[in-house]
């Protein structure tokens, strides 16, 4: 059964935005390639949503995602990461793009990132058992 959160804050043909405020849970689900200023405008724009709404757990749906460039990856590390980490996120999973090079992008930005502190990530086969283990207390 598909996560249906209450308030949608982005939505275009690549790319959706969810929260849960009461929850304190968000969602990006992925719909194919983006890059370069698309990329970069979907990834603030989760990092805006987390920051904005406090939410400690993310769900990324990167089943549809396809791979990004060196380049988008360098942008992602230096740029994004740093505000997931800084951010109130505790807890992220992920259920895995179908694109195996997309799968290797996500684990080297998470090598790259060093001491995630808090900040806790696991793959998923299925968003029930993703959402399960989101929502417990932590």
């Amino acid at each position: 059964m598909p996560l249906n959160l209450p308030s949608v804050y982005f939505k275009s043909h690549a790319f959706t935005v969810k929260y849960d405020q009461e929850r304190s849970l968000g969602t990006a689900v992925w719909r194919g390639k983006l890059a370069g200023a698309d990329l970069q405008e979907a990834l603030l724009i989760c990092a805006y949503v987390m920051e904005k709404y406090r939410l400690t757990r993310w769900l990324a749906d990167d089943r549809k995602m396809r791979s990004f460039s060196e380049e988008d990856q360098r942008w992602i590390s230096e740029n994004v990461v740093p505000s997931y980490l800084n951010g109130p996120l505790r807890r992220m999973a992920f259920l895995p793009s179908e694109d195996s090079k997309q799968v290797e992008a996500i684990e080297h930005l998470i090598e790259r990132a060093g001491d995630l502190d808090d900040l806790s990530l696991k793959w998923f086969k299925t968003e029930e058992e993703a959402l399960e283990w989101l929502m417990r207390a932590f």
